[in-house]
């Protein structure tokens, strides 16, 4: 089970007793009582066993994990300006990151906060999107494996690195200076300290039951996927779909698109870590002598 106590997220066993993960955001302890639930048990294990299943615990939380507020995170934001301390931090870790991957400064126009801590629709949850804008025309050698290049060096720097702002894990990300910011979507330039696009409120419906519709559809294909040990390939077009809705989405209507909240619904509730561990573990055991 997960707990909150003392300022810290603990995953602890069915008692409560035993403290088996500590950590600095509740997405973070989701993750680890995801990969807890894979590697504990095998698909017939599962069927057969009388403990709580991480499906089963995921149900008992069903209610919605979306929020939407009248103002932005306080926690981040003072009313409508970025907090100093936080705008330092964060371009410190921009520049950190620059210089980890090997970036030219001149390839670098500005570092930009994105996202939900950028809009109304922020939770708990919520990420802190840091995107370095970037201009790929001024990086040299093999233009056409640059992309390939800079997401590997995203999914490394997130294996390795565990950074979090008050309990909001922090992603970082090269945007090319092409790439167009979604409409109503706020953008933050850290670089100017003001706002490129400020966010809009606008009118949700977070009980859209679309939405919970959508979300159950798809948690119902990943367990199936996994109860049926699916190709790694059944995999991709799955993780390829969901990129694509959400992609689509935010191209539309910015955050509160309902296909984006569906994706950051089945973040939210663990899905899409406990997809990935499976993925991971099956690769693994696929590779072992």
């Amino acid at each position: 089970m997960i707990v909150y106590k003392e300022k810290k997220w603990l995953v602890t066993d069915s008692t409560g007793k035993k403290v088996l993960g500590t950590h600095s955001s509740k997405n973070k302890a989701i993750k680890q009582l995801a990969a807890i639930e894979i590697s504990k048990n095998s698909r017939k294990e599962v069927r057969e066993s009388k403990m709580l299943s991480f499906k089963e615990f995921l149900k008992e939380n069903t209610s919605s994990t979306l929020e939407y507020h009248n103002e932005l995170n306080p926690k981040i934001w003072d009313g409508m300006q970025l907090r100093k301390d936080i705008k330092s931090k964060l371009l410190d870790i921009g520049r950190t990151w620059v210089e980890w991957v090997g970036l030219p400064e001149s390839a670098v126009e500005d570092y930009i906060l994105v996202g939900g801590n950028a809009s109304y629709a922020y939770t708990s949850y919520s990420d802190i999107d840091l995107h370095i804008l970037v201009d790929k025309r001024k990086i040299d050698n093999c233009p056409n494996l640059i992309d390939d290049y800079l997401k590997d060096k995203k999914q490394l720097w997130s294996l390795t690195h565990d950074i979090t702002i008050l309990g909001h894990d922090v992603e970082v990300y090269a945007q090319d200076i092409k790439e167009p910011v979604p409409p109503d979507q706020g953008a933050y330039s850290l670089t100017s300290d003001q706002w490129i696009t400020e966010p809009k409120q606008q009118e949700v419906n977070l009980e859209d039951p679309s939405i919970e519709k959508k979300v159950n559809e798809y948690i119902e294909k990943i367990d199936d996927l996994i109860s049926s040990n699916a190709e790694d390939e059944s995999f991709d077009k799955l993780k390829e779909k969901l990129r694509n809705m959400r992609s689509s989405g935010l191209k539309k209507s910015g955050e509160v698109s309902i296909e984006n909240m569906v994706f950051k619904e089945l973040r939210n509730r663990g899905y899409l870590d406990k997809m990935n561990a499976y993925i991971k573990s099956t690769q693994d055991k696929r590779l072992s002598l």
